[in-house]
Formats: C-alpha cells, sequence, structure tokens
C-alpha cells in the first residue's frame, strides 16, 4: 500500500476545522470553524487569510452559482452573498437551545445542498440527513426534506461520477455507507455498508472523491486519510501528525493538492503537548484530481 505524509501548510486553523473546499474561481481554500461559527478563507499564493463570523455553529457549506454561500448552522439553512455574516434563513429553523446541530454537507451534481444534523451530546440515532432543493421557475423553494433517517453523526458525503451513487459517512457505526440515489429527484433507496472501519482505525468523517471514481476517507482519531478504490479496498495512506484529522478536499493550481483539516476540540492538554499541530490545515501533492465541485442551484 502506498504511503505519503502530509505537511502542514495552514497552523492554527481552528479548535474545530471541517468542511474544507477549494474555489476554482478565487484559487482560494475555504473552511469551517464549527462551533467559533466562522468560515474561514485562505489564498496559497500569497498567504492572507480571512475569517467570517455566522453568529452560531456552522457545520458546513457549499458554494453558490455565481457568488455567495448555502450555509449548514446550528439553526438551519441559509443562503447569503459573498459576506456569510449577512446570511438569511432558509426553511424552518431551530430554537437556539435546540440539542440538534447541523453538520458536514455537500453539493450532489445537479446544484441540491444535502446536509446532515446531529445531536450535541453525540447521542445515537438522534440526526438526519436532510436536503435543500434550488429555488424552482416558479421562485418558489421546495422545503428542506429528510432523506435518510436516522443517523448519529451524519458526516462526509460524495457522488458517482453518474450521480446516481452517495458515499454517506455515519461516524458513530465507523462506516462509508453507499446509497443509491435518485439524481432527478434527489431520494435516496437501497443502502449499504460500503466500507467498515475497526477501532483502532478511528472514526470516518469527511471524505472527498476523486476524478478515478475513488474516496479518500479522513479519520478522526486516526491520524491519516486513506484512499478506497471503488470496490472498497484501501490503496493508499497519507499519514498526518496529528491524530484528529476530520476532513479533506481536493485542490491547489494544478488540482491535485490534498487538503487534510485537523481539529484540537477536547484534546487532553498532554496530547496537544505532545502533537501541537493539531487544528492545523495540511496538504500532500497526490496523483489523481477531483471532479468539478458542484454549487449551488439557488
Amino acid at each position: 500500500m502506498e504511503r505519503r505524509t502530509a505537511e502542514p501548510i495552514v497552523l492554527d486553523a481552528g479548535d474545530l476545522p471541517e468542511c474544507p473546499r477549494w474555489d476554482d474561481v478565487s484559487q482560494r481554500l475555504h473552511w469551517v470553524d464549527i462551533y467559533a461559527g466562522r468560515l474561514c478563507v485562505w489564498s496559497p499564493s500569497t498567504g492572507e487569510r480571512s475569517t467570517y463570523d455566522v453568529g452560531q455553529p456552522l457545520g458546513s457549506f457549499a458554494f453558490r452559482e455565481g457568488q455567495g454561500f448555502v450555509l449548514a448552522l446550528a439553526a438551519g439553512f441559509a443562503l447569503s452573498g459573498a459576506d456569510p455574516s449577512g446570511w438569511e434563513p432558509v426553511g424552518a429553523h431551530r430554537l437556539p437551545d435546540s440539542p440538534i446541530r447541523m453538520n458536514d454537507g455537500a453539493c450532489d451534481p445537479v446544484g441540491r445542498f444535502l446536509a446532515g444534523t446531529m445531536r450535541h451530546d453525540e447521542a445515537a440515532h438522534g440526526g438526519a440527513l436532510w436536503r435543500l432543493d434550488p429555488q424552482t421557475e416558479s421562485g418558489q423553494r421546495p422545503p428542506p426534506e429528510p432523506v435518510v433517517a436516522p443517523t448519529s453523526i451524519s458526516n462526509g458525503l460524495g457522488w458517482s461520477a453518474d450521480g446516481r451513487t452517495l458515499f454517506h459517512v455515519d461516524s458513530a457505526d465507523r462506516v462509508v455507507w453507499v446509497r443509491d440515489y435518485d439524481v432527478e429527484t434527489g431520494t435516496v433507496a437501497a443502502s449499504r455498508p460500503f466500507v467498515t472501519f475497526d477501532e483502532g482505525d478511528g472514526y470516518p468523517d469527511g471524505l472527498v472523491v476523486d476524478s478515478e471514481g475513488c474516496l479518500w476517507v479522513a479519520l478522526w482519531d486516526g491520524g491519516r486519510v486513506v484512499r478506497v478504490d471503488p470496490t472498497g479496498e484501501v490503496l493508499a495512506e497519507v499519514l498526518v501528525p496529528a491524530r484528529r484529522v476530520s476532513s479533506c478536499t481536493l485542490g491547489g493550481v494544478s488540482g491535485s493538492e490534498l487538503y487534510i483539516t485537523t481539529a484540537r476540540r477536547r484534546l487532553d492538554p498532554s496530547v496537544l503537548e505532545a502533537e501541537p499541530l493539531h487544528g492545523s490545515i495540511f496538504v500532500c501533492p497526490v496523483d489523481v484530481t477531483a471532479p468539478t465541485l458542484a454549487r449551488y442551484a439557488g
């Protein structure tokens, strides 16, 4: 099995960095710092960093067509322009003291935004995977709908090239699920385990699908990202000098840079002392690229 080691590229990226996304238009890397409620932006060409405060936990986001963002906030879905701190809610929202928040999300190939929910205390079966459709031709936006329920810690999402297979992580079960996906309607049919990780592997978290149809899966408390082929065989791993690996994406000028987020949330001080790079973003060159990133069509 091929092994590589990632190098730190953005230090002190946050307490719980997740959902890294490369924007081909601005040539910048974006990510969220979940409980800080921030969307962060970094330019590799200049080293410049920007931070936008959305005022509540931010589980994930996606780029909109044109400009702006769709956000998976603690309270629910929201839309914004270029400045995500000026968001507007979409659909029903939860009360501020709700035990549930939104988590990882991504757009399907035709521009719907899917994002999961989970309980703050991570209790089993407390969440679901939700879908936000774009606005219709008549100007109406259908209310968000659950497409998979229940889930425990809904995390990474990705689709096959034809859009008919959804890869979906439920971290608590240590499983990457493969789900039959109707790309015309955005509905999910049959589901089955695709990859199950052992206790010593860590927990699957965020993921990205590459141009060859393989998955790169971040392993929380596993200190690495693994590449899994469409049959479920692990082909390669990228070692990360911080065990709490949260997510990954492909991007960069060449499109073949694997960016990896790590977290320091709830780590014992002794672990942070031994592994001070927790909370940083790492990079590793790889030999594949990612398909064009889908954007929210609304």
